[in-house]
């Protein structure tokens, strides 16, 4: 919406106050909260994309790790540990569909403590998870075109929990690296005693051999009270560019040819994974089941050219 036609129509309501009394509140309401959000859009893009999670919708998304019309696209999963179910046994919880599920115009994406028998891998887990992939359906290219996402959500907290919002390639050649944590939440970080941390990171190089630019947001939940608010994250993505925002402001930048050589710089098309997930190395410790990380929107920004 444009500001300017937003501000008519307060200008509006307030010299016809007659006829605007009864929904005043709700109209003030919603120009301050659309006002807000334009101005965390970088100037010069334009929306491509929304998904408002008043349905689950099979355009946008397939659960899991497959796509769901055609399973030989799918996440690289570990081939010794891995399965269509679990990507790696770094992660303890199965993953099922029904941990994926919209509830008033909000996407769940559940973790559970509940006794699974696992078909693949075929392997007993004390715990259940939910993840979407967007493999052939929403993709992009930042480095030949400027892109800009953002999410509005709530993230699960707890030292077990693992929920994330990345990017994977999703050429048919499909390799791993590169990969792009926009926001991927660590409760605990492995078996280290850091705690509470947010990571901006991208990975990249070859598998044998990836290299990875980390920076994280100490003291994430304590300072965001991200499990209770909900925060408005955005990712900006360029040809000489990453950048993360939460709630309009610049947290971290990183720049080609600076914090990554020029020849390692993303430049495939990639997709969104979206995950909850739980750690297998770190005990649940201060960790309540279940818990979820919670989307009310995902869009998406191109740069006009």
């Amino acid at each position: 919406m444009n500001r300017t036609f937003v501000f008519s129509i307060a200008l509006c309501c307030f010299y016809s106050m007659s006829s605007c009394q009864d929904n005043e509140s709700e109209v003030v309401a919603e120009i301050k909260e659309t006002l807000e959000q334009i101005e965390y859009v970088p100037e010069d893009y334009h929306l491509v994309l929304t998904d408002d999670f008043n349905t689950f919708s099979s355009q946008n998304w397939s659960k899991g790790l497959t796509h769901d019309e055609d399973p030989s696209i799918k996440m690289i999963w570990n081939k010794n540990k891995g399965g269509r179910n679990l990507l790696n046994d770094n992660y303890a919880g199965y993953l099922i569909d029904d941990n994926v599920y919209i509830n008033q115009g909000y996407l769940y994406l559940e973790n559970r403590k509940e006794t699974i028998q696992g078909a693949d891998p075929d392997r007993t887990f004390e715990y259940s998870t939910g993840w979407i992939n967007s493999l052939q359906k929403i993709n992009f290219n930042g480095s030949r075109k400027g892109v800009y996402i953002e999410v509005k959500a709530k993230f699960p907290k707890g030292d077990k929990v693992w929920p994330a919002i990345w990017l994977i390639d999703d050429s048919l050649s499909r390799a791993w690296p590169p990969e792009v944590d926009i926001w991927e939440y660590f409760g605990k970080f492995f078996n280290t005693t850091k705690k509470d941390q947010m990571y901006m990171r991208f990975i990249y190089g070859k598998w044998n051999d990836k290299h990875d630019h980390s920076v994280p947001i100490n003291n994430f939940q304590k300072n965001y009270k991200a499990s209770e608010d909900w925060h408005i994250y955005g990712y900006q993505w360029t040809k000489t560019s990453m950048k993360w925002f939460i709630d309009g402001q610049l947290l971290h930048t990183k720049t080609k040819g600076v914090d990554v050589l020029a020849q390692d710089w993303p430049d495939k098309t990639m997709c969104l994974v979206i995950n909850n997930g739980l750690l297998n190395v770190v005990n649940e410790g201060n960790t309540v089941f279940p818990n979820a990380l919670v989307l009310d929107y995902l869009k998406v920004f191109e740069y006009k050219e």
